[in-house]
């Protein structure tokens, strides 16, 4: 069943048939999203990876992962609006939300569903486009969103860097992306997310596994929503790294994980991303109690840590 069947039999009498806001806040969330659509005539746009939550229990669950976690003055940043699964819920809590949105068919859609809260601003805005730590000056937030595959991996970054003022992140991803967030060493998903989300994050936890059939129109893949809560202090919890060594620490992660057949040696050295070779790898492994033949996928946060300091302990002395 492709996404235009799905919506078949849904109205398009237009706007002027609309029922009052009143009613479709009162709606359950699946026959709000398909009222919506047919009154503006509207499709989902696989270009912008739109899948609309229709569950309502789903929506709500979201909705107190991120409200539960945010402080009283915390403000409310949402990611992708869509039409306002999650906005409506997150906008019956006190806090101040700012709901961003990039698809300009949608967002008059919003303006007119969340009118009657005023404690909600939507915004026009490409997300990607938009720097976080410049939202809400002077106040702590929290971030909700289900975030495009292909964008996943920037917005979380986005997210990691304001770990110093971020309450929680509540964030939808596919299956996959998510396995590899919570993903420990051994595991087949463990990878450089996995350990920067280890650095970044004090935790990763599971919200809510999301079947294809809790959106519209029914994804391929499945869908999982975690609750990430960033350190403060990533550098200091990880040994009060200097600004050069948690640089150096991130380019290890990566070259790490370059080649996964290699040898965790072999990787490092062969890197283009540092400026060791064989020698001095082997020197760094060596001083950091670290086996030359194991493969990054097996380490945790702590040793790539352990092997940062080595490298630039070594590089120093021979500089």
């Amino acid at each position: 069943m492709g996404p235009r069947d799905e919506l078949d039999g849904v109205s398009h009498a237009g706007e002027h048939d609309l029922p009052p806001v009143e009613a479709l806040l009162r709606m359950p969330l699946r026959e709000r999203t398909q009222t919506l659509l047919g009154c503006f005539d509207l499709r989902p746009r696989r270009s912008l990876s739109q899948n609309f939550l229709i569950s309502d229990t789903a929506a709500s669950k979201l909705a107190d992962a991120v409200t539960g976690a945010a402080g009283p003055d915390t403000s409310i940043i949402e990611i992708g609006a869509g039409l306002g699964a999650l906005t409506v819920p997150l906008a019956q809590s006190p806090h101040e939300l700012v709901a961003f949105e990039t698809d300009p068919h949608l967002v008059p859609v919003l303006r007119l569903l969340l009118e009657p809260f005023g404690n909600v601003r939507i915004e026009h805005a490409d997300i990607t486009q938009v720097e976080l730590a410049d939202l809400a000056p002077g106040r702590r937030l929290a971030i909700a969103g289900n975030l495009p595959y292909h964008l996943t991996g920037l917005i979380l970054r986005s997210i990691m860097e304001i770990g110093h003022r971020c309450d929680v992140a509540v964030i939808t991803v596919q299956a996959e992306v998510g396995d590899r967030l919570i993903a420990k060493p051994g595991d087949d998903s463990y990878g450089v997310l996995s350990v920067f989300a280890a650095y970044y994050l004090e935790r990763v936890e599971v919200v809510r596994r999301l079947g294809p059939g809790v959106f519209l129109p029914r994804p391929e893949v499945d869908s999982i929503a975690l609750a990430l809560s960033p350190r403060r202090a990533p550098a200091q919890a990880a040994g009060a790294l200097t600004p050069e060594q948690e640089q150096l620490l991130l380019e290890v992660i990566r070259a790490g994980f370059g080649h996964r057949r290699k040898t965790l040696r072999n990787s490092l050295a062969t890197s283009p991303l540092l400026s060791a070779d064989k020698r001095a790898v082997g020197r760094a492994l060596a001083a950091a109690g670290v086996d030359a033949g194991c493969r990054a996928e097996q380490l945790p946060l702590e040793v790539f840590v352990r092997i940062a300091i080595e490298i630039a302990r070594d590089q120093e002395a021979r500089s």
